[in-house]
């Protein structure tokens, strides 16, 4: 699919125009992302991300969000030529108009993540020449966790790169060349490790605001769990964790009270309900599939979605479950019962050392001539253990 370009806007009303460079081809444009488009050859299509706090340069009245996103896409298009195929009005803070930081990297997250999902990229570019302040840094966090958590639910690896120009001087045609200042390609498991890893460095307390969704401690463990390869929990798991996702995935208008002068955006979601939902949206690439979840299936999703050790213990283990399948039928029994083993109990140190198919909490069946797993009643140990 044909590669999409983002870019940071800050206040288009002082951009000039100069010449931008790649490797010794030169553009002249006033907005670095269009001579970006043109220079690269590219088909991409262009996303524009503007804070809504240009309504005061631009001289937009804001009644409310809708009419002020309307006037600032308008006249960023017509008056100062910030052509772009689809706009972002996120919320930021500036001089009267007063907001959260995070509200601005949640609001392009969710935004972003529905464009990538609409045109299924191949490649995504982040030209964060015009950002100001902190927009350059939240637009690329935002935009990486969209990717990843994308990259990870669709199995799907996306080029992602960052360019910024050499800095613009009044006065001075330039050129100006624009660089390259991150090039990664994300893969399924480097955008679920991204994710999961945004979740289990932060702590606790950076997510107070979800508790009425979710217990946070309940979100430390589905975390673990998809860091860990624990795939049968997210199949057992995937009808609750889908109804759990949409209390997330609701697509909440933001409020913008206007007070003594002030154009304050409250009420949005903060930087927790992104990460959040970013879990979630990534954990129900795991969800059921059918009746059951096969071993073959199994084996093909700890080979995509776990590193090389985890992968290896988790296949060890279904190669000692074909071993037995001679004694597996259509009645579910507990992998200890079928191996003849002694294992009383488990704890975590077990869990992740079978790879998520603990032999006293996992069940294994016949059916449909495939052998399936599950953790069955057992589910609320392996969720303690987590």
């Amino acid at each position: 699919m044909s590669p999409i370009l983002f870019a940071t806007i800050g206040d288009p009303t002082n951009y000039q125009m100069v010449k931008y460079s790649i490797q010794g081809k030169e553009k002249e444009s006033k907005i670095s992302f269009l001579a970006l488009k043109e220079l690269l050859a590219s088909q991409m299509k262009t996303v524009a991300i503007i804070g809504i706090s240009t309504a005061a340069t631009l001289q937009c009245d804001c009644n409310d969000y809708q009419s002020c996103s309307e006037c600032i896409i308008k006249k960023a298009k017509e008056d100062h030529g910030v052509i772009a195929d689809e706009y972002i009005v996120a919320p930021n803070i500036y001089k009267n108009f007063k907001s959260k930081p995070d509200y601005y990297l949640s609001y392009v997250y969710y935004k972003s993540l529905k464009i990538l999902e609409r045109e299924k990229p191949d490649e995504v570019y982040l030209d964060t020449t015009h950002g100001v302040n902190y927009m350059p840094i939240l637009g690329k966090d935002a935009l990486l966790l969209a990717t990843s958590a994308y990259s990870a639910r669709h199995e799907k690896s996306v080029a992602f790169k960052m360019y910024n120009s050499d800095p613009v001087i009044k006065g001075i045609a330039g050129p100006y060349e624009l660089h390259v200042m991150e090039s990664i390609n994300i893969t399924p498991l480097s955008g679920l490790k991204h994710v999961t890893t945004q979740i289990l460095n932060r702590e606790k307390n950076s997510f107070q605001s979800v508790r009425k969704i979710i217990d946070v401690d309940k979100l430390y463990k589905i975390a673990r769990g998809l860091d860990n390869g624990l795939f049968v929990y997210f199949v057992d798991k995937s009808e609750e964790i889908e109804e759990l996702m949409k209390k997330f995935d609701t697509d909440e208008e933001v409020k913008v009270d206007i007070s003594e002068g002030k154009v304050i955006t409250s009420r949005y979601k903060d930087v927790s309900y992104a990460l959040a939902h970013a879990l979630l949206y990534v954990s129900l690439r795991f969800k059921r599939d059918g009746e059951c979840l096969d071993l073959g299936a199994l084996e093909d999703l700890a080979r995509k979605y776990t590193d090389a050790v985890t992968s290896t213990i988790i296949r060890n283990e279904i190669d000692n479950i074909g071993d037995v399948k001679e004694n597996i039928k259509n009645e579910r029994k507990l992998l200890r019962d079928v191996f003849g083993s002694q294992e009383g109990g488990f704890d975590k140190r077990i869990l992740y050392a079978h790879g998520g198919l603990p032999y006293a909490g996992t069940y294994v069946y016949e059916y449909n001539g495939k052998i399936c797993v599950s953790y069955g009643d057992k589910i609320g140990k392996i969720e303690e253990q987590m």
